[in-house]
């Protein structure tokens, strides 16, 4: 007597791949309700840059058909087209293929950015704070909540695709060129939230993912850069990269969608592996399993300062490394830049100009870490490491003063840092030594602003923790208003309501010293406030 065993085998077998994606359809709708605010702030936050970068180029940098010349012929030198680029078809060059060619490349990593983080929000910072556990208890398949991301991802990357590609028309673009505008960038968007999903499950941290995918994103720019540099419109090493497969769909230069196959077969692949990978572990494990720590402290790390630091050290080191890096590079574009008659820069030294631009943005990235730095504090409260610290003779100022302490002087150092590394490039593209003290100089002087973007956070900290989360919308507001505000027609008082709007900036700044001693004296200010509010109000458990 025979039996065939066969298909009772792959009736099994399709249940359980069934029963891996049980209560996908739930895990969405909660994704959705959860990132109610959060992706449609995303999505119309890029959307709207679109004709904001337009009509700032438009009036500040190309308002004449001289202009443009000139600017197109700038942003084809090889050193520019690491930052912007490449430049299809610019024998026939016109203000919309002059915008895409100075700014597409950040609405793609804006778009990357947006993925990953929504990916990991989703995947791995569920399962590290124990709520994918719970979740897990109902009848929700292994693969639901990653499937749920995925599909979110997938949407937000649409509507994105839909609403830029609107922006697009809007400002003179055609309809097919405006769609494989949008479309370009989903692409980007769902590689890296493919890239995150792989990421979510290497780690036992949702900051180990992120940043592991931020560095994917941070090589795929580099290598998108390195093949700007090779050719006009992409050497051998563009195609290498993501951002690059998306910019060479050749937006009003040819209009091709092949390259978007690329991004899509690789989304693919990953996703693929994620899955695969995800298999194979145990919920809430890693397959890069965290280093344990020594089973005693050495005597030196028994203060709240030397905690702080401890803390703060790995952090402080990528920052580093990162600023070193980019400094080196930003700083060695300046010997390929002379005397412009571009009206932003009103015909000044277009090297020292470039220099003052770069030196801004350092302090804006500064602020960035300032900015995290204390959400990390706050990521200490909510998960329950704070009360055992708080347990011992360790008050809470003493904690939060060391912390803050620790981080103020993490941005002193981080930008001397960024400042050695710019004025290390600018001196030796340029065969000028005098740059590298006037460009430390500069980015010292900005000293005072990022303390403020410091305190803000720790005063919210302590006063009201549960909307620290406005740090940013300080952050964000202070750069655009400082940068894009005169050219939107924003009046000067209000211009003078940004944090970063009060030190000069250009040509490598000034000390101004009544500006510097308010900012010092608001940020003092902010951070009594966050001193005091942290002594008087109940900690978060979870």
């Amino acid at each position: 007597m025979t039996a065939t065993v066969s298909p009772a085998h792959s009736r099994t077998g399709s249940r359980a791949a069934s029963g891996h994606l049980t209560g996908t359809g739930a895990m969405v709708r909660l994704a959705l309700r959860r990132d109610r605010i959060k992706l449609p702030i995303w999505v119309l936050a890029i959307t709207v840059l679109v004709p904001r970068f337009y009509y700032a180029a438009t009036t500040a940098v190309v308002p004449t058909p001289e202009a443009l010349a000139e600017a197109t012929e700038l942003i084809q030198v090889s050193f520019m087209r690491v930052l912007a680029g490449p430049f299809f078809d610019a024998e026939a060059v016109t203000t919309q293929k002059y915008f895409l060619a100075a700014y597409w490349v950040e609405f793609l990593l804006a778009a990357a950015l947006m993925n990953i983080l929504l990916v990991t929000r989703h995947t791995r910072a569920e399962e590290q704070t124990g709520r994918a556990e719970l979740i897990r208890a109902a009848v929700v398949g292994r693969h639901a909540q990653l499937t749920a991301a995925l599909i979110v991802a997938l949407l937000g990357d649409a509507a994105l695709a839909v609403f830029t590609a609107v922006a697009a028309i809007s400002i003179g673009f055609p309809t097919g060129g405006a769609l494989l505008f949008g479309a370009s960038l989903a692409a980007a968007g769902l590689v890296f939230a493919a890239v995150a999903a792989v990421t979510a499950q290497l780690t036992e941290y949702a900051r180990g993912a992120g940043g592991l995918a931020g560095a994917v994103l941070f090589g795929a720019w580099i290598l998108r850069g390195a093949g700007a540099m090779q050719s006009q419109e992409g050497g051998p090493l563009f195609w290498l990269s993501p951002i690059g497969w998306s910019q060479q769909a050749r937006v009003l230069a040819g209009d091709r969608w092949w390259p978007l196959g690329l991004s899509a077969l690789l989304a693919g692949l990953l996703v693929a592996g994620a899955y695969a990978l995800a298999s194979r572990r145990d919920l809430a494990a890693a397959f890069v399993a965290p280093r344990p720590g020594r089973a005693t402290a050495p005597s030196w790390l028994r203060s709240p300062f030397t905690l702080a630091l401890r803390l703060q050290q790995g952090a402080i080191g990528w920052w580093g490394a990162a600023f070193v890096t980019v400094g080196l590079v930003l700083g060695g574009m300046t010997g390929g830049m002379s005397t412009t008659a571009l009206p932003i820069f009103a015909g000044a030294d277009f090297g020292r100009a470039w220099l003052s631009l770069m030196v801004f943005t350092g302090s804006l990235y500064t602020g960035v870490f300032a900015v995290l730095s204390v959400l990390r504090l706050r990521a200490e409260e909510v998960r329950g490491r704070l009360g055992p610290v708080l347990a011992g003779p360790t008050g809470r100022s003493t904690w939060l003063g060391s912390s803050l302490l620790v981080s103020a002087l993490a941005l002193v150092v981080l930008l001397a840092v960024y400042g050695l590394a710019l004025g290390a490039g600018a001196a030796a593209s340029s065969g000028d030594p005098a740059l590298a003290g006037e460009v430390v100089r500069a980015c010292l002087l900005r000293i005072p602003e990022v303390l403020v973007l410091l305190a803000v956070p720790a005063a919210l900290l302590g006063l009201a923790p549960r909307a620290i989360s406005a740090a940013w919308v300080v952050l964000v507001y202070s750069a655009f208003v400082q940068i894009l505000g005169p050219y939107w027609g924003v009046q000067g008082w209000l211009v003078n309501t940004s944090v970063l709007s009060h030190l000069p900036w250009h040509p490598l700044g000034a000390f101004a010293p009544v500006a510097t001693v308010v900012l010092v004296a608001l940020a003092a200010a902010l951070t009594a406030l966050g001193l005091y509010g942290m002594r008087r109000r109940d900690l978060t458990t979870g």
